[in-house]
């Protein structure tokens, strides 16, 4: 059987997550190779790993073009590692895959129901998770702090918090479509988890977020809570249309109830962590390869494992 060659798109700065992804990748066959592009042909990773190729910005790829790369690059799977992209990978994932070639990210419905946070904050979420409500306009409300951010998107770019009403208003022209929030004040965890192709969360490991910079988590830790996880598992379930990898940020308030913030259908920034502390998501969307749910992950988590963002150095220890 010829070897596998993963295509991580948009490697940006992500030196540790490609690490990790490809550590995953040789678990699965120690012959596969990893080909890592980005529009930038100047990206910060791109001097640090063993293959790195500039793909044009997919707005302006024609489907031609882009079977035509991947073919001479003799990729079998796509990884998709930015927000912006994953609606167009997953549109072309069934053509893709007439040509061999598997895209690892989930439904079309699923990623722009996640993607809409207007939309998204209708959810109607598992007990004792609840929704932070999301409006287009503040009027009427009686919240008096809020969270200003882009309605479609990732919600931790370009975001806003603890503002006052004024504020709030004020602020709102520095977006092209603002949404707002009621501002919960708490602590915050990832909880990342693992979806089959039949839709079904196999494993959930949570994290906290101890330090955040710029929406990513610059020391998160892992840790154990059997009620909580079961909750996001039937959070992540609900949704339908999650495959593979996704994440879930949720604030934990004073009376230690549950807010869900938001979901992302990729990896995240802190993902590596995860990933080295059993979630061997990419392993299993590999090994899976259309076993019609037949096949079972060996999921061991690692409590208590940390990791570390020092300027560009990503550290993970285990206690």
């Amino acid at each position: 059987m010829p070897s596998s060659r993963l295509l991580f798109s948009s490697l940006s700065g992500k030196l540790a997550l490609y690490q990790t992804v490809f550590h995953q990748l040789k678990r699965f066959d120690p012959k596969s190779r990893i080909l890592a592009v980005d529009s930038n042909p100047d990206c910060p990773a791109s001097s640090k790993v063993g293959a790195f190729k500039v793909l044009p910005v997919l707005a302006k790829l024609a489907d031609e073009d882009l079977i035509h790369f991947l073919q001479k690059e003799n990729i079998t799977h796509v990884l998709p590692t930015r927000d912006g992209e994953l609606t167009y990978w997953s549109e072309r994932s069934s053509f893709l895959a007439q040509f061999g070639v598997h895209v690892l990210c989930s439904h079309l419905d699923a990623i722009r129901h996640c993607e809409d946070k207007l939309t998204f904050g209708q959810m109607v979420t598992p007990p004792p998770l609840t929704m932070i409500p999301t409006f287009a306009s503040i009027s009427g409300s009686q919240s008096r702090r809020w969270v200003v951010k882009e309605r479609r998107g990732s919600g931790s770019r370009s975001i806003l918090l603890n503002l006052s009403s004024e504020d709030a208003l004020h602020q709102r022209s520095a977006f092209d479509e603002p949404v707002f929030q009621p501002f919960i004040a708490g602590r915050e965890f990832s909880a990342e988890g693992w979806m089959d192709d039949q839709g079904r969360c196999r494993a959930v490991l949570l994290r906290w977020r101890e330090k955040v910079v710029g929406g990513e988590s610059h020391k998160s830790t892992t840790f154990h809570n059997p009620e909580w996880e079961s909750t996001v598992t039937e959070l992540f379930t609900s949704l339908g249309g999650l495959r593979g990898h996704c994440l879930a940020q949720i604030i934990v308030d004073e009376g230690n109830s549950l807010h869900l913030v938001e979901i992302n259908p990729r990896l995240g920034g802190a993902s590596p962590l995860s990933l080295h502390a059993g979630l061997d998501s990419i392993l299993w969307s590999l090994q899976e390869g259309g076993m019609s749910g037949q096949f079972k992950p060996l999921f061991i988590p690692c409590f208590g494992a940390t990791l570390s963002k020092i300027k560009s150095e990503v550290i993970i220890s285990y206690s």
